[in-house]
Protein backbone atom coordinates (compact mmCIF):
# COMPACT_ATOMS: atom_id res chain seq x y z
CA UNK A 1 0.00 0.00 0.00
CA UNK A 2 1.28 3.71 -0.72
CA UNK A 3 -0.16 6.80 0.85
CA UNK A 4 -0.87 9.31 -1.50
CA UNK A 5 -1.60 12.13 0.59
CA UNK A 6 -1.37 12.88 4.13
CA UNK A 7 -2.98 15.73 5.87
CA UNK A 8 -3.22 16.91 9.47
CA UNK A 9 -6.15 18.52 10.81
CA UNK A 10 -6.42 21.50 12.99
CA UNK A 11 -6.33 19.71 16.17
CA UNK A 12 -2.76 17.62 14.81
CA UNK A 13 -4.40 14.34 13.82
CA UNK A 14 -2.71 13.09 10.99
CA UNK A 15 -5.01 10.80 8.26
CA UNK A 16 -3.87 9.38 5.33
CA UNK A 17 -5.02 8.38 1.81
CA UNK A 18 -4.07 5.18 0.52
CA UNK A 19 -4.09 3.29 -2.62
CA UNK A 20 -4.63 -0.31 -2.15
CA UNK A 21 -4.59 -1.74 -5.93
CA UNK A 22 -7.80 -0.24 -8.17
CA UNK A 23 -9.26 0.77 -4.29
CA UNK A 24 -8.93 3.23 -1.56
CA UNK A 25 -8.71 3.96 1.90
CA UNK A 26 -8.44 6.46 4.55
CA UNK A 27 -6.37 5.52 7.40
CA UNK A 28 -5.73 7.82 10.93
CA UNK A 29 -2.38 7.50 12.81
CA UNK A 30 -2.46 6.49 15.79
CA UNK A 31 -0.43 6.69 19.32
CA UNK A 32 -0.52 3.90 21.82
CA UNK A 33 1.33 3.14 25.09
CA UNK A 34 4.52 0.77 24.41
CA UNK A 35 6.79 0.36 27.06
CA UNK A 36 9.58 -1.36 25.11
CA UNK A 37 9.45 1.87 22.55
CA UNK A 38 11.71 4.70 22.76
CA UNK A 39 9.57 7.36 23.80
CA UNK A 40 7.13 5.24 25.50
CA UNK A 41 4.54 5.37 22.25
CA UNK A 42 3.96 3.08 19.37
CA UNK A 43 2.83 4.69 16.06
CA UNK A 44 0.28 2.92 14.28
CA UNK A 45 -2.18 3.41 11.13
CA UNK A 46 -5.65 2.30 11.75
CA UNK A 47 -7.94 2.17 9.15
CA UNK A 48 -11.12 4.40 8.97
CA UNK A 49 -12.97 2.97 5.89
CA UNK A 50 -11.09 0.62 3.33
CA UNK A 51 -12.30 -0.68 -0.19
CA UNK A 52 -13.77 2.63 -1.51
CA UNK A 53 -13.72 4.13 -5.19
CA UNK A 54 -11.13 7.02 -5.24
CA UNK A 55 -14.03 9.67 -5.17
CA UNK A 56 -15.37 8.42 -1.80
CA UNK A 57 -12.17 8.38 -0.77
CA UNK A 58 -11.14 11.98 -1.34
CA UNK A 59 -14.55 13.10 -0.08
CA UNK A 60 -14.15 10.99 3.35
CA UNK A 61 -10.52 12.40 3.57
CA UNK A 62 -11.46 15.76 3.19
CA UNK A 63 -14.42 15.37 5.98
CA UNK A 64 -11.91 13.91 8.26
CA UNK A 65 -9.46 16.57 7.79
CA UNK A 66 -11.95 19.42 8.17
CA UNK A 67 -13.64 17.84 11.24
CA UNK A 68 -12.31 18.59 14.77
CA UNK A 69 -11.60 22.08 15.44
CA UNK A 70 -9.41 22.45 17.73
CA UNK A 71 -10.72 25.25 20.75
Amino acid sequence: MKALKIEANKAGKRYALVAAGDTFGVYAECFNYAGHCKGGFAVTWRVCEKRLPREAAEALMARKVAGKQKP
